[in-house]
């Protein structure tokens, strides 16, 4: 990176330099005038599910981040106050800053990390644009030294070198691309698209920010494969069932079929397809990326075109956040109801409460601490017993990642 000293220099001074009108100034100015606090703080009333048990600094600085987002998103406030009265008082670094950020508008993004070029700088892939931008911020630095973090939520402007970000950070555990769009899609129905989806987070990004609530979720992992609920759907299909008997044990209830594919059914990979007949409709399921490829060179052999790409992806973190912060039920294999007595004890909400336990037993893993597993389960509901060999698998994974 050139000049990354004079690089840095600009940064910490535009990091103090934004600190004093931002916060001292523009903040309460927008809050008041355009009544941008009454505004977040309506929205926020639909989660307060989620952020009753959040420190209410945390909660003072999502404000804070909603409200700058509004003032310098692209066509936001701050093209309105440069032309009143209140702002021409301003010394004239501060009046040029202000035309500078109209001109670069400010954008949440979310984001990986690609590499480290230096200390603190960051070069990030935006997740839906692909752009990939020079970021820098100690905050990441800082939340990286607790451990490995998939993906990221900021708030970032341009300060004419490079991107820094404003509020807080929000640094996903486990929450992947996939996860993100699925959270996004139960959320609003209507989104179809990467664009869309940026589009509804512009809109209004106070539901994306409530994921940092639910950000320590780690990954679900079991016998080193990552577990992550992948389906897809096929409608008007006419299978026959007889040509399938040699690759899946078969059950029936009504008129729907369970086909579990042989030596593939049972955990990790759960890999099951259910058929209703009289819908002629398909959903094929699993949980492993290796047990949905089986179910699909299973079916291929038949000539049924389940494609190798499936409709959704989504891991039992996001999962089990989703279903908290938009605080309903969220049913993804309706037809597997139909063979609850068959269903491995491991279900969806013995997952959902790993999660829970493994979020929080996540602060005492990263400083390198045993967590009290007996107290955690019972504050959950969790069968430590029946689940100690998955929880061990688990922590193993996340020691390995810790020494990386």
């Amino acid at each position: 990176m050139k000049n990354d000293a004079a690089i840095k220099a600009a940064c910490q001074s535009n990091s103090d330099f934004t600190s004093e009108i931002l916060d001292d100034f523009l903040l309460h100015y927008a809050a008041d005038k355009d009544k941008l606090g009454k505004e977040v703080d309506q929205r926020l009333r639909t989660y307060r599910h989620v952020i009753q048990g959040m420190d209410k600094a945390w909660v003072n600085l999502i404000k804070s981040q909603y409200i700058m987002h509004r003032v310098f998103k692209k066509g936001g406030l701050v093209h309105k106050y440069l032309k009143h009265a209140a702002l021409a008082r301003l010394p004239e670094q501060g009046r040029k800053w202000l035309e500078e950020q109209a001109a670069a508008p400010w954008k949440f993004s979310f984001s990986r990390i690609i590499e480290s070029p230096e200390t603190d700088f960051y070069t990030m892939e935006d997740l839906f644009t692909g752009e990939q931008y020079l970021l820098y911020s100690t905050g990441v630095s800082r939340i990286l030294k607790q451990g490995e973090v998939v993906s990221w939520f900021n708030l970032i402007g341009y300060n004419g070198y490079c991107w820094q970000a404003f509020g807080p950070l929000s640094a996903y555990r486990s929450f992947s691309t996939d996860d993100i769009f699925f959270f996004a899609t139960e959320l609003n129905s209507r989104i179809s698209s990467d664009e869309e989806l940026m589009a509804d987070v512009s809109k209004n990004p106070v539901p994306y920010m409530m994921l940092y609530c639910r950000s320590n979720y780690p990954l679900t992992v079991h016998d080193g494969e990552v577990l992550e609920l992948i389906i897809t759907e096929i409608e008007e299909l006419d299978l026959v069932l007889d040509k399938l008997d040699d690759d899946f044990e078969m059950d029936r209830a009504q008129s729907v079929y369970q086909l579990r594919l042989k030596n593939w059914e049972n955990k990790p990979h759960f890999a099951v397809a259910y058929y209703d007949s009289k819908e002629q409709f398909l959903q094929v399921t699993a949980m492993t990326q290796k047990g949905y490829a089986k179910l699909v060179a299973a079916f291929q052999k038949q000539g049924i075109q389940v494609a190798d790409f499936a409709d959704i992806y989504v891991r039992p973190s996001m999962l089990t956040a989703a279903r908290e912060i938009l605080n309903r039920p969220i049913e993804l294999l309706p037809l597997e109801l139909l063979f609850e007595k068959e269903v491995d004890p491991q279900t969806e909400e013995e997952l959902d409460k790993i999660n829970q336990f493994l979020a929080l037993a996540m602060p005492d893993l990263n400083s390198g601490k045993e967590p009290d597993l007996e107290a955690l389960a019972a504050q959950v509901g969790l069968d430590l017993e029946a689940n100690r060999e998955t929880l061990q698998g688990i922590f193993a994974e996340v020691r390995k990642k810790q020494k990386k």
